[in-house]
C-alpha cells in the first residue's frame, strides 16, 4: 500500500523484501501444501540467469541474518559463474583469432574458390560442432556429411539470402525458420549460416541432426483456464506427478562460444575476399593496359606486314617473266616469312640456333639468288629472351635491304658473319654491297629504332650502324649471359637451305573433298591447290552446320579441316568424319601449338598459311598411312 505511488505510478516493489506474490501463485503453493516460500535471483550482467527456490511445508519466517547469508550466497555463486563464463569466453576467443589468423594466412596466398573455401571449412569445423557442412557459392552447392539434398539446400539458400543485414544466423530449429525444412529435420535440424561475401550472398552453413530429447516436467506446464466471477483466468494445476514431453525436430543449441567464433570466421572471410577483389581490381586495371598496349603494337605489325607485302609483290612482280613465276616466287616468300614467324612463337621459351635464325629470315629474299646473302659464323645458341630480340632485329634489317638496300638492287649482296669476343660476347657483322647508293634516313621510324636500340635498351649490348654510299653495315654486340656455344647448333650453306625450301615432288589426289574454311579467300586458294592436285571436286563449308549436311548429302573422299571456325571449332565434324571412316587433316594458324582431343591428337595438321606442297603431302601422306594401317 498505497497501489499508486506519489506521482500516480504502480508501487515499485523492486528492492522489497518481504512482499507478497500472485494469488494463482500462492493457490499453486497450495495445491503443493507449500506454507512458505522465498527465493533469490541470480544475476548475470544485470540479467536474470536463475533462480533459487526455498520451499517449507509449515509458516515460516526467515530472519535478517539468514536472507542475508543466502543473499551473500547467491552473489558469490554469481562471481564465480561470471569467472567461469568469462574464462571459457576468453578461451574460444583467443582460439577464434587464432583460426582468423589461419584463414588470411592461408587465404592470402591464393584467390579464393569453392575448392579453397571447402578446405577452410573443415578447418573451421574443428572449433564447431557439427554434423555436415555445405557451402553455396557462385550459385553452386557443395555438400559434405548430413546436409539437406543439392534441391533442397538451393531453396535454403534463397531464405538465407532474404535475411537482413550480413550477419550470421543461427538457429536449433530450421522448421521454425523454414517449413519446408521440417521433412528432413533429422539429418539437418540446426544450422548456423556464416555469409562470406556481399550481395548476393554466398555462405558456408554448419548442419546439426535432429536430437530427440525428453524433458520431464514437475507436472503438466499447460495451465488450465476457468472462469471465475464472469472472467476467464489461470488455474494452477492440480497433479505435481512427473509430466514428460518429447521434443522432436530440434538440434543441440547453437552456444554463445560458437556463435563468436563464427562471427570471427565471417570477418576473417570477408577480409580475405575483399582483399582479393581489391587485387583483382588491380588486376583487371592492369591487364587493360597491357591490352591496349598489345593492341596498338598488333595495329603496328599488321601495318608494318602489309607494308612487307606490298614491298614483297612489288620485287617479285619485277622479277617474273609470266603469272605463274610470280605467283610461285610470291608464294615461296610468304612461306618463308610464316616458317620465320614460328620460329620466334615456338622457340621463343628455350635456347634456339642463331644460325637458323638467320637462314630463315634470309630465306625469304633469295629467290634464283642463293648467292646474294653469304652466312658465316659458328654455332650458337641464343636465350629465349636474346632470340625474340635479335629475330626482330635481323626481320627488320632485311625488310630494309629488300625496300631499300643491297637485297633491291640484282647485283647487291649482304654478308652477316659472327664470332665470340675474349669475353665470350656474341659480336655480329652485318655489311651491305653492290645495291643503290645508303643514305642516312631523315626520319626514325619504328624499323630504325628496332635496329639501332633494341640490343642495348633490351640486352644491354651494342649497335652501331653506319650509312655508306657503298652500302649499310652494322656492328652488334649480344652480351655472354645471352649466348650459348653448342655443337647441336647447326650451320648450313644457304644454296641448301634454299634446295630445302623450294618445290617438293608433290603427291596428287584423287575423289571427292571436303573443305571446311570459314575465310574465303583462304577457301579459294585452298580448293584451287586441291583440284590442282587432282581431285575430282571441292566442296567447301563455312561452319559445322553446312558441312556435316555436305557430309550427309555427298560422302567426301577426304577432307580438309580448319580448326577455329570463329566461334566454334571443326571438332564435331572431325567426330562425324572419324565415325564414317573419312580420313581427314587439320589446318590451323596455331600450328601444332592448337588444342586437339585425345581422339584426333594423331590427325596430322597443316599450318596456316597454306602452300600446295604442304597441304597435298600431308593429305597423301596422311592417305597412304592409313592405307598401309589398314
Amino acid at each position: 500500500e498505497p497501489l499508486l505511488d506519489g506521482i500516480g505510478q504502480p508501487l515499485d516493489m523492486t528492492m522489497s523484501v518481504l512482499r507478497a506474490v500472485s494469488p494463482v501463485h500462492l493457490q499453486y503453493l497450495r495445491n503443493m501444501n507449500v506454507r512458505a516460500s522465498m527465493s533469490i535471483s541470480i544475476l548475470r550482467g544485470g540479467k536474470l540467469w536463475g533462480l533459487i527456490a526455498c520451499h517449507h511445508m509449515e509458516p515460516r519466517v526467515v530472519g535478517f541474518e539468514r536472507r542475508t547469508t543466502a543473499e551473500l550466497f547467491v552473489q558469490m555463486f554469481s562471481l564465480l559463474l561470471e569467472r567461469r563464463e568469462r574464462d571459457d569466453e576468453i578461451e574460444q576467443g583467443q582460439r577464434a583469432r587464432l583460426l582468423h589468423n589461419q584463414l588470411v594466412g592461408i587465404m592470402a596466398t591464393e584467390r579464393p574458390s569453392t575448392e579453397s573455401v571447402a578446405s577452410l571449412a573443415e578447418q573451421m569445423g574443428k572449433l564447431i560442432p557439427h554434423d555436415g557442412v555445405g557451402i553455396w557459392a557462385d550459385g553452386i552447392a557443395t555438400l559434405k556429411g548430413s546436409t539437406p539434398t543439392s534441391v533442397e539446400f538451393e531453396a535454403l539458400a534463397r531464405i538465407l539470402n532474404r535475411q537482413a543485414a550480413s550477419r550470421i544466423l543461427a538457429t536449433s530449429n530450421i522448421g521454425a525458420l523454414y517449413a519446408q525444412a521440417a521433412p528432413y529435420a533429422e539429418h539437418a535440424a540446426g544450422l548456423l549460416a556464416i555469409p562470406i561475401s556481399r550481395m548476393p550472398r554466398d555462405y558456408v552453413v554448419f548442419f546439426r541432426r535432429e536430437v530427440a530429447r525428453t524433458v520431464t516436467w514437475a507436472g503438466n506446464p499447460d495451465k488450465p483456464v476457468e472462469q471465475v466471477e464472469g472472467s476467464m483466468r489461470l488455474s494452477p494445476r492440480q497433479s505435481f506427478e512427473a509430466w514428460r514431453e518429447i521434443v522432436r525436430g530440434q538440434s543441440t543449441p547453437w552456444t554463445n562460444g560458437e556463435l563468436a567464433i563464427a562471427e570471427e570466421m565471417r570477418i576473417a572471410l570477408l577480409e580475405v575476399f575483399l582483399r582479393h577483389a581489391d587485387a583483382l581490381v588491380d588486376e583487371q586495371r592492369a591487364e587493360a593496359t597491357k591490352q591496349d598496349l598489345l593492341i596498338s603494337e598488333l595495329n603496328h605489325r599488321v601495318r608494318n606486314i602489309l607494308g612487307l607485302v606490298n614491298g614483297l609483290v612489288s620485287q617479285s612482280g619485277a622479277t617474273a617473266e609470266n603469272i605463274e613465276g610470280f605467283r610461285a616466287v610470291l608464294g615461296g616468300r610468304v612461306q618463308s616469312l610464316a616458317r620465320a614467324h614460328d620460329q620466334i612463337t615456338t622457340d621463343n621459351w628455350r635456347p634456339a640456333s642463331l644460325n637458323r635464325l638467320v637462314a630463315t629470315e634470309a630465306d625469304a629474299y633469295l629467290g634464283g639468288r642463293p648467292d646474294c646473302i653469304t652466312i658465316e659464323g659458328p654455332p650458337l645458341l641464343l636465350s629465349p629472351r636474346a632470340f625474340t630480340t635479335v629475330a626482330l632485329l635481323v626481320h627488320e634489317m632485311m625488310t630494309n635491304s629488300a625496300k631499300y638496300g643491297a637485297l633491291c638492287h640484282n647485283r647487291g649482296s649482304i654478308r652477316i658473319g659472327w664470332c665470340l669476343d675474349p669475353g665470350g660476347n656474341l659480336v655480329i657483322d652485318w655489311v651491305e654491297t653492290g645495291g643503290p647508293p645508303v643514305q642516312a634516313p631523315t626520319r626514325r621510324g619504328f624499323g630504325s629504332t628496332i635496329i639501332e636500340r633494341s640490343i642495348p635498351y633490351d640486352l644491354g649490348g651494342e649497335a652501331t650502324v653506319h650509312y655508306h654510299l657503298a652500302g649499310l653495315s652494322a656492328h652488334l654486340v649480344v652480351p655472354v649471359h645471352f649466348v650459348i656455344q653448342t655443337d647441336l647448333a647447326t650451320s648450313r650453306p644457304l644454296a641448301d637451305a634454299a634446295v630445302a625450301s623450294g618445290p617438293k615432288e608433290e603427291g596428287r589426289l584423287t575423289g571427292r573433298a571436303l573443305l571446311v574454311e570459314d575465310n574465303l579467300l583462304i577457301a579459294l586458294d585452298a580448293e584451287e591447290i586441291l583440284l590442282g592436285a587432282g581431285a575430282e571436286r571441292v566442296d567447301s563449308a563455312s561452319g559445322v552446320d553446312e558441312a556435316l549436311r555436305l557430309i550427309g548429302s555427298a560422302r567426301p573422299d577426304f577432307a580438309v579441316l580448319d580448326v577455329n571456325l570463329g566461334k566454334s571449332t571443326s571438332f564435331p565434324i572431325a567426330d562425324e568424319l572419324a565415325a564414317l571412316g573419312i580420313p581427314f587433316v587439320f589446318a590451323s594458324g596455331y600450328g601444332e601449338d592448337a588444342y586437339f582431343p585425345v581422339l584426333h591428337s594423331g590427325v596430322p595438321v597443316v599450318g596456316k598459311p597454306y602452300s600446295a606442297e604442304r597441304l597435298v603431302t600431308a593429305i597423301s601422306e596422311h592417305l597412304r598411312n592409313l592405307a598401309k594401317t589398314s
